[in-house]
Parts: structure tokens; C-alpha cells; sequence
């Protein structure tokens, strides 16, 4: 099941375009609120995934930085200060990365066992 890969790839590059779309253009405080949504689906997907399709242990890391991700979208959705939308999607970037890399080939060494549990739980 490769949905919540593929998801997050998208809902990656659609906050990297937030963020573009706010330094060019301004701040879109109806795409602002679309992303976050679309943020909150992605969290859904992964903890389902999470507890019925993977058994192999995870970092708890990862959907902590998610969840950071999702906070500060939703914090700043409906915003029209340009300064404040910049700063909070650039973060939000920056937490999808960081947890992306967790589970992640090319993620840092450091990212790997932190907060280790285990998957679903045997059936």
C-alpha cells in the first residue's frame, strides 16, 4: 500500500507551493485552507496505515512531526499576513522533510531510532 507515500509526495510539494505562492503572490487564504485539509487526509492515511498495514515498528517521531506540520498549517490557513504565512508553511515544509526522512533511504542516521515502537499489533 503505497497510497500514503504517493499522498505525502503531493501534500509535500503542495506546502512548498504555499509558500511560493505566498513570497510571489500573497498570501491565498482559501488554498492556505485547502493544503491544511489535505494535511489532516495525510495523517489519516498514515495512521491507518500505520495500525492495520504495516508490522514493522515505527518511529513515533514521524507522526509527531507531522502533527507539528498540521498545527502550524491550520494556524495559519486563514491568515493574510503575508510575513506570518511565509514563516509558518516554510515550517511546515521543513516538518513534512524532517519527517520524511525518518522512515526515508536517504534520511540522516541520526533520524533513524528515535522513539522506536512497533506496528500493528498481530492478528
Amino acid at each position: 500500500m503505497n497510497i500514503h507515500k504517493h499522498y505525502s509526495e503531493l501534500v509535500f510539494l503542495l506546502s512548498f507551493v504555499v509558500v511560493l505562492v505566498a513570497l510571489f503572490k500573497g498570501p491565498r487564504p482559501v488554498f492556505q485552507r485547502i493544503v491544511a485539509v489535505l494535511l489532516d487526509i495525510n495523517l489519516l492515511l498514515g495512521a491507518y496505515q500505520w495500525y492495520s498495514v504495516y508490522p514493522k515498528s515505527v518511529s513515533l517521531l514521524h507522526p509527531l512531526l507531522a502533527l507539528v506540520a498540521v498545527g502550524l498549517a491550520h494556524a495559519s490557513a486563514r491568515s493574510e499576513d503575508r510575513k506570518k504565512v511565509i514563516t509558518f508553511w516554510s515550517l511546515v515544509v521543513l516538518s513534512l522533510l524532517t519527517a520524511w526522512a525518518v522512515h526515508a533511504s536517504w534520511g540522516p542516521a541520526f533520524l533513524k531510532n528515535i522513539w522506536m515502537v512497533g506496528g500493528a499489533p498481530a492478528a
